[in-house]
């Protein structure tokens, strides 16, 4: 804060108390943020080691709904400017069930999911409890606040009753549960108001600053792999393409998305995208790091060649989701772009999968290329567009 707004500040009775209010605010929003990296971690070491292989689509699921609980809060924080004490102690708690969560994550996989469940029908309550309060203190979008009270509750019912019955039946609760607590959700936050300027320059920045701090656990996932007592050259190789893939990961997003806003219609499938995004990223950094140790000379697992793959398809594929969601225009030129680089990616995959004599020397250096290809081209094909006021897109729709 400069001094003219100090002292502006100081000249009206609870002024600088409000100012302090909203700086804990963005201290509380990052310290949130930085709780769902470590489930993340948590996350990212069941899926290396866990057993059988296809316990790693439960994995991935138990993130969705994680950071379903994210999205959700941030929504209700941004649509309805929730910050106060009590919010920040519902949120203290989350940060707490969500950890947890996490840990259950992998045990989940060979025993039961009885904790999981439960610990996830807290966490929707905690969602319910936020909107309610919005919802009492009134406004014009207080009926939609108390509506979504509602879907939440009724989820979570779902998920306190599942621990009761058996795992496949409680399978069946979990799932219906989820979609009772993200469909009518969405529809409900589509009756929401247009987003204000500052409303929707805080949510950007918000799902910025996640995006930020997935990319950086990215690196730091596969940095903690190859700090062993031994560092080999595969090792080495390992950590140098996970950190040039991340930067230019972070290039593409960042040199657009945060720019180019978001259209309110579109507002949930602009979220959704961003999870598809965000699994792409941490998927690279598991398969980076599985290669740790590995002999080169050695023709790459399918396994790890799926999960390399099937990551950066999964990162440009939601990154062309998202830039169609955005108010950049055209964008045709950069949906081709992305899609055609996903396609690219997938082809490699497949040659290194069923060529015997391709090895970790040439695919990698592959993906990246690719990736860095993108780029550079993303640059030239941007120059060529701009981003328009929401109004002015509305009105060219």
């Amino acid at each position: 804060m400069d001094m003219t707004t100090r002292d502006e500040a100081q000249t009206q009775p609870g002024a600088l108390d409000l100012l302090s209010e909203a700086g804990i605010a963005v201290w509380v929003e990052l310290f949130y943020d930085l709780i769902y990296v470590a489930a993340m971690l948590i996350f990212s070491a069941a899926v290396e080691t866990v057993r059988p292989q296809s316990g790693v689509s439960w994995i991935v699921a138990s993130f969705a709904a994680a950071w379903w609980i994210w999205f959700a809060t941030t929504a209700c924080a941004n649509r309805f400017h929730s910050s106060d004490l009590l919010h920040r102690l519902l949120l203290l708690f989350q940060m707490l069930v969500i950890v947890l969560m996490a840990m259950e994550a992998r045990v989940s996989v060979v025993g039961d999911s009885t904790w999981l469940a439960g610990e996830y029908g807290l966490l929707l309550l905690t969602v319910a409890v936020m909107y309610w309060r919005a919802g009492r203190a009134g406004g014009d979008q207080a009926g939609i606040a108390m509506t979504l009270t509602k879907i939440n509750v009724v989820a979570a019912v779902f998920f306190l009753v599942a621990p009761a019955v058996s795992e496949s039946a409680r399978l069946v609760l979990c799932v219906v549960g989820m979609a009772v607590a993200v469909l009518p959700s969405m529809v409900a936050w589509h009756r929401i108001g247009s987003f204000s300027d500052h409303a929707e320059g805080h949510f950007v920045e918000r799902m910025a600053a996640f995006t930020l701090i997935v990319c950086g656990e990215a690196f730091i996932e596969v940095a903690l792999r190859v700090s062993g007592p031994k560092i080999v050259r595969l090792d080495l190789v390992s950590l140098v393409y996970e950190f040039l893939l991340t930067f230019a990961m972070f290039s593409l997003y960042f040199r657009d998305v945060t720019v180019a806003g978001l259209q309110q219609r579109r507002f949930g499938w602009w979220a959704f995208w961003h999870l598809v995004m965000l699994i792409g990223i941490a998927g690279t950094a598991i398969g980076s790091s599985l290669l740790v140790s590995l002999d080169p000379s050695h023709h790459i697992p399918n396994v790890e060649i799926i999960k390399l793959t099937g990551s950066l398809v999964l990162f440009f594929v939601g990154l062309a989701g998202i830039g169609c969601c955005g108010r950049r225009t055209p964008q045709g030129g950069l949906l081709r772009l992305r899609l055609a680089t996903a396609g690219v990616i997938a082809l490699i995959g497949v040659v290194a999968w069923t060529v015997p004599w391709i090895h970790l020397g040439e695919a990698l250096p592959a993906f990246l290329v690719v990736t860095v290809g993108c780029v550079v081209a993303s640059g030239r094909l941007r120059a060529s567009t701009s981003v328009l006021p929401a109004e002015e897109f509305l009105a060219r729709r």
